[in-house]
């Protein structure tokens, strides 16, 4: 039995060479406001990289638990203290803590459950891309090329990559720095909105790190750099004081100078700010030490200079006193300390990249962009997309999407005196009085240690007695007065580091008033055998 299956005889075939929907036709229904372009999401894709990199990096541990402890006695006795209150040798001595809300922050991320350092980790890196970001802004919007911009960040990331590795309050600062100099460059002081929110800025930062004294500075220059630029467009010392846009940020630097009033210490912070960095102690840190090309910063600020000089030689722009102050100013204090590396990248990046956009625009005979980059909702999606997708790489993202806690050893940098806190844990009583323990190990041990554990010293330097800080640094070196150093200072616990201390280590092994309590390819800890009470 055989079926016969008829085909329908309405159904009509396709004509082979009929076109397709055009998709460019269709309309993109995303809000005005939320759509991206493709330099966003050329950004997007160079600033994730930067958050993978740094939310992945292992936590340096010099600076970070010293400030975690400080955020804990703050939360713990919801006062700041307005003497040190953590070294026993720094008692009483008078302090004004610009950084509290930044440690309270670090001390809140650190001790929230399901959080901890990954999340640490995170925001640190959060705050480098926000610096990243705002250069990268500030070069696109002036030079009309997105790939200018991304090429400021990186300039930025290369010349401040050393400081930039250690996490600490300064990272705020370095992020409303970068804030408040795009605002400038690109202006945005211009807008009525920016009347509140530098005032904001600025009472923040205060409160965060005692660097908002450098965005105060960086308005004073733009102030008389603008009083220069007006004097040689009109040739008049009236016009160029009496200018509009002068007036006003001479206004809005006054108000935001106000609002850094706005913390606990009050006027008092300004002293402390011009008093830090002239601290003999500062004096023994190396990262205060001025710029050479022996450091792998002085190399990369070399090679900076030198595309600096191009660019200029190059760029068919006009330097702007706007432009150069900043620049002579803050080159001027990097050379004086590598810290101020800091402040001296993100100008530096601006200027070689604005200019050099424009050299490059000569060089090719090409026009400047005037029309803006097309936004769509395409490309919105993407850049979401992008977010998401290194959000989801880092050890946060990880740890929230899909509860993979990483290991605490690959979180910690390889400085971080793991094994000494295991054996520390392991001691049911501390030897009385003071201990003697590197300033960089001191944070993280008295954080996880014995609750008796007390430092002869910590990384809040400044307000250290300069006595103890000069002793201390002696010690490090084992020299030929040890003993009496700790004797002096009543020191039953000599918890050492076998690089920097290899010497102390030396002369304790052989005396016989110390015997080895622990050792292993780190750190070497001595006990006295007659305890000094």
């Amino acid at each position: 039995m055989s079926v016969l299956l008829e085909m329908p005889t309405n159904t009509e075939a396709p004509e082979p060479n009929e076109p397709l929907p055009d998709a460019s036709v269709l309309e993109d229904k995303t809000p005005e406001w939320c759509r991206m372009s493709a330099a966003v999401a050329a950004f997007l894709l160079a600033l994730g990289l930067v958050l993978m990199v740094f939310a992945n990096r292992p936590l340096w541990h010099s600076d970070l638990w010293d400030h975690i402890n400080y955020g804990e006695h703050i939360l713990e006795y919801q006062v700041v203290s307005k003497t040190e209150p953590l070294v026993s040798l720094a008692e009483g001595m008078p302090t004004v803590n610009s950084a509290w809300l930044s440690q309270v922050g670090m001390a809140l991320v650190s001790r929230t459950a399901g959080l901890g350092v990954p999340a640490l980790q995170f925001f640190y890196a959060v705050l480098i891309v926000v610096a990243l970001g705002a250069v990268g802004y500030s070069v696109t919007k002036r030079s009309s090329s997105a790939a200018f911009g991304i090429l400021s960040c990186m300039i930025f990331l290369a010349v401040n990559w050393q400081q930039f590795l250690i996490i600490r309050p300064q990272s705020v600062g370095v992020a409303l720095f970068s804030i408040v100099l795009a605002l400038l460059t690109t202006g945005g002081v211009r807008k009525r909105l920016s009347w509140f929110a530098l005032p904001l800025i600025f009472a923040v930062w205060a409160n965060c790190h005692g660097s908002f004294a450098m965005g105060l500075l960086l308005m004073g220059l733009f102030i008389v750099g603008r009083v220069v630029d007006v004097f040689v467009r009109t040739r008049s010392i009236t016009q160029a004081i009496q200018n509009r846009q002068t007036i006003r940020l001479v206004l809005m630097t006054q108000l935001c100078a106000a609002a850094a009033l706005l913390n606990p210490s009050g006027l008092a912070i300004y002293h402390e700010v011009l008093r830090v960095g002239s601290h003999p102690n500062i004096a023994t840190m190396y990262e205060w030490d001025p710029l050479t090309l022996r450091m792998k910063q002085g190399q990369m600020t070399a090679a900076a200079a030198v595309l600096l000089l191009l660019a200029l030689r190059s760029s068919p722009r006009r330097l702007r006193a706007t432009e150069m102050l900043p620049l002579l100013v803050t080159g001027g204090m990097a050379l004086w300390s590598g810290r101020m590396l800091n402040w001296f990248a993100p100008v530096c990046a601006v200027v070689i990249c604005v200019h050099g956009a424009a050299g490059w625009r000569v060089l090719r005979k090409v026009r400047r962009r005037t029309v803006p980059y097309r936004r769509t909702g395409l490309w919105t999606v993407v850049s979401l997309g992008l977010c998401w997708i290194f959000f989801g790489f880092t050890s946060f993202g990880l740890q929230t999407l899909h509860g993979r806690t990483p290991e605490l050893r690959r979180s910690l940098s390889t400085g971080t005196p793991i094994e000494p806190l295991e054996y520390l844990s392991t001691l049911e009583d501390v030897p009385p009085g003071i201990a003697f323990m590197p300033a960089e190990w001191a944070g993280f041990l008295t954080r996880f240690g014995p609750t008796e554990l007390k430092p002869m010293v910590n990384l809040h330097v400044h307000v250290i007695p300069e006595k103890v800080w000069t002793d201390y640094v002696r010690l490090l070196d084992g020299p030929a007065d040890w003993d009496g150093l700790l004797d002096r200072y009543g020191i039953n616990f000599v918890i050492a580091d076998k690089i920097r201390n290899a010497a102390l280590i030396q002369n304790i092994r052989e005396s016989p008033d110390y015997e080895t309590q622990y050792e292993d390819v780190q750190a070497a800890i001595f006990v006295r055998i007659q305890t000094i009470r």
